[in-house]
């Protein structure tokens, strides 16, 4: 029994070890999940922010609720990370509570989250019914942003689209709310009813305004009429009303602008008429297809630029150099409209004018013409008596005479010379003379001329005096002759800043002392002037030189918007008035970027159309550019362009390219068409496949080309383009037999 005992007392023991080790492990841990009383405080501190965020979430405020969604997850996250201090009881507590009222909150929120664009919509509406249309439309949007498919806000918007004008955007929205949105049958009949009361209310609108005399007003309204039309597949459009009375908006516009330019002209408002036949050519190279007559364009052109002409013929050169070169630009500008022997002509006349053989280019002219000449001769214009000798010859005598070099150790007219030649009475003013001398010699002139004070107070025998007087004179010109010299250097080295400071300090020093009638003086300042500007010059001839080459870098690179901005800044480098500037080649530059620059402005534009979605205009105005491309042979200066042909290939729609092609055909942009066309070849179509739109392009070029003798140029290049690719067989075959026949009716 007495064993048996002990054994039982023994395991009882080790139980107790095993159970204190686990314990002892427990209070290791809990520990562990301890906190500092700071730790305590700020994890304290952050649970009450929570609390209070939460706490502030409100049904009312929708606008609120993705941010409500997100407070929401972030308490979330933060009671997820510090569950493990629930072992302390003021911790516990707070994740009690902020659980609660998490919980609560997010059962707010997901309820509203999937309602709030109804919410809006209904909020929306009522700010209609009392007038507030403008937050009614932010409402609107906030509903549209939050459910794209909230048919009803989508209707509203239609509506406040169209009272506003905005055709396209009405009939674009809802005529993707039938497409794409599920509408009932209740929710199609009403955006159908507004589809056509859009159609109606617009087209008599138009209808009305033409009626007027309004053509730009209703052409507006009708283009935008065409464009939905276009797009319209439940058949409310009715087309053919719409490009009839376009056609006699054209007409009317182009018609009215003529009437108001002959009557600018009848009242000798030459400007005017002048801005009013810019405005008629670019509305008759947008409309040509609808105006067949431009004979009284012509017309208005050449009264114009012969009053230009005769305006700028009775100017005075001299006295209106600005003026005059404006309206012979302006001559050259509207002249190039009408083309031909006309503009020739005017070219002719202009160059007469200019006293030239050849035309000049009339905007750099009068960018150099604005730019004043400058220069240290016209700063200090007070000291330039004699503009015919060579001032280099004169500063080399100069030199010889006041400045100390290798070879001139003692010049003749410096103080160093007057210094050991004069006989002053007095021993003090003579050894004023030696220190004066001493400080020229190290270029202090500040300490030379106040010596020469003291001198002067010293002299009491009118000898004396004279002999300080003639000393000034002495320092004053050498002063003169070694800081212009060392300002001729520094626009030598490139220091134009320092030569600035040389030249006003020597102007200051011979005003001071008024020395400005001394000969000397006026000899020195007269040749180091203008060798200095002459300097200043070469130096900008360098300058020049340098922006001929960083044009030809941008050229280069296909950056002519810099390249423009070098040669303008190039033109207004002016250096005084006897400074020849050689910008030869910058006006060569300036030819050579002309059309680049124009494709690169063109360009831009016609890439706003693509971002704006408008691919129909797109591609209609990028076969312009292609074709303007391919005449001024763009190539040869490695113009970068992408052909019209690949960037259809791009889009991979063989639907787009035909219908391109039909809508470049309608243009007459037939160079276009047949790259368009050519994309169904890249695309995998075989040449049977397009043969009858080759055929019809074929014919339509060889008429177009039969009529006018500046097609022939087209006709090599299209030749030379397709000779080889059979793809393209019979669209050449029918353009060579084409163009033989008809140029023989033509006979």
């Amino acid at each position: 029994m007495g064993f048996s005992k002990r054994y039982i007392t023994m395991k009882d023991v080790a139980k107790r070890i095993v159970l204190i080790a686990f314990m002892l492990l427990g209070s290791i841990s809990a520990f562990s999940q301890t906190l500092s009383d700071v730790q305590k405080k700020d994890l304290i501190k952050n649970f009450d922010k929570h609390i209070k965020t939460i706490s502030s979430i409100s049904a009312d405020k929708i606008d609120m609720i993705a941010v409500y969604s997100y407070q929401i997850e972030k308490a979330s996250q933060f009671l997820e990370e510090n569950q493990r201090y629930s072992g302390d009881k003021e911790i516990y507590n707070k994740i009690i509570e902020l659980k609660a009222i998490v919980k609560n909150n997010k059962e707010v929120v997901d309820f509203i989250t999937p309602r709030a664009s109804g919410i809006y919509y209904t909020k929306a509406v009522s700010l209609l019914a009392d007038n507030k249309k403008s937050q009614a439309y932010e409402y609107l949007q906030k509903a549209i942003a939050l459910k794209n498919d909230n048919i009803m806000a989508q209707y509203e918007l239609s509506k406040m689209s169209l009272d506003s004008g905005k055709i396209i955007k009405t009939t674009d929205r809802l005529t993707d709310i039938i497409a794409n949105m599920k509408p009932t049958e209740e929710e199609r009949m009403l955006c159908q009813n507004l589809l056509a009361y859009a159609y109606d209310k617009n087209l008599l609108q138009s209808l009305s305004l033409i009626k007027q005399g309004k053509y730009a007003y209703a052409y507006d309204i009708l283009n935008e009429l065409d464009t939905w039309c276009k797009k319209d597949n439940l058949g409310i459009c009715r087309g053919n009303i719409v490009k009839k009375n376009l056609e006699i908006c054209q007409k009317g516009i182009y018609d009215n602008h003529i009437d108001i330019t002959k009557k600018a002209i009848s009242k000798g408002e030459l400007k005017v008429a002048g801005d009013f036949v810019e405005n008629t050519y670019d509305y008759f190279q947008r409309n040509r297809d609808a105006i067949d007559d431009n004979a009284s364009f012509e017309q208005v052109v050449h009264i114009v630029v012969d009053g230009y002409l005769k305006q700028a013929k009775s100017m005075p050169e001299a006295k209106n150099k600005e003026a005059r070169t404006d309206l012979l630009f302006k001559a050259k500008e509207l002249s190039a409209m009408v083309g031909g022997e006309y503009e020739n002509s005017v070219l002719k006349q202009i160059a007469l004018l200019n006293g030239s053989s050849t035309p000049s280019d009339a905007k750099l002219d009068s960018l150099e013409n604005v730019a004043q000449n400058t220069g240290y001769s016209i700063e200090y214009n007070n000291y330039i008596k004699d503009t015919v000798s060579s001032p280099e010859q004169e500063v080399a005598q100069i030199e010889k005479d006041y400045i100390e070099s290798s070879d001139n150790k003692q010049p003749s007219q410096s103080v160093a010379v007057a210094a050991t030649k004069t006989k002053a009475i007095d021993k003090q003013v003579d050894e004023k003379f030696f220190e004066t001398r001493q400080f020229m010699q190290v270029n202090n002139y500040e300490k030379a001329l106040e010596v020469l004070e003291k001198a002067n107070r010293l002299a009491k025998m009118e000898g004396d005096k004279q002999a300080v007087s003639d000393m000034y004179v002495r320092a004053i010109r050498e002063i003169t002759a070694k800081r212009m010299s060392k300002a001729e250097y520094c626009i030598f080295q490139g220091n134009t800043e320092q030569a600035d400071s040389l030249v006003a300090l020597t102007n200051d020093l011979i005003e001071a002392y008024n020395m400005q009638q001394d000969t000397a003086i006026v000899r020195i300042m007269n040749s180091y002037l203008r060798a200095i500007d002459n300097k200043v010059c070469q130096k900008k001839q360098e300058e020049i030189n340098v922006l001929v080459y960083d044009i030809l870098e941008c050229i280069r690179k296909n950056d002519f918007y810099t390249a423009e901005t070098y040669i303008n800044t190039a033109m207004q480098i002016k250096g005084n008035n006897e400074c020849r500037l050689d910008k030869t080649k910058i006006r060569s530059l300036k030819r050579q970027i002309e059309e680049p620059l124009e494709y690169v402005k063109q360009k831009e534009e016609i890439d706003k159309l693509l971002a704006e979605g408008d691919t129909t205009k797109y591609f209609i105005e990028y076969a312009k550019l292609e074709l303007f491309y391919n005449k001024n042979k763009l190539g040869e200066m490695s113009v970068y362009h992408t052909p019209l042909r690949e960037i259809m290939t791009q889009f991979g729609s063989d639907k787009l390219a035909i219908k391109t092609t039909d809508d470049l055909i309608k243009y007459k942009q037939y160079e276009g068409a047949i790259e368009s066309l050519g994309a169904l070849k890249e695309m995998g179509y075989k040449a049977k496949h397009a043969k009858k739109a080759q055929k019809r392009i074929g014919n339509l070029m060889a008429f177009e080309n039969m009529k006018r003798q500046d097609k022939i140029e087209q006709s090599y290049r299209i030749t030379d383009k397709y000779n080889n690719d059979k793809w393209f067989k019979y669209f050449l075959k029918e353009y060579k037999k084409k163009l033989i026949k008809f140029q023989k009716m033509n006979k």
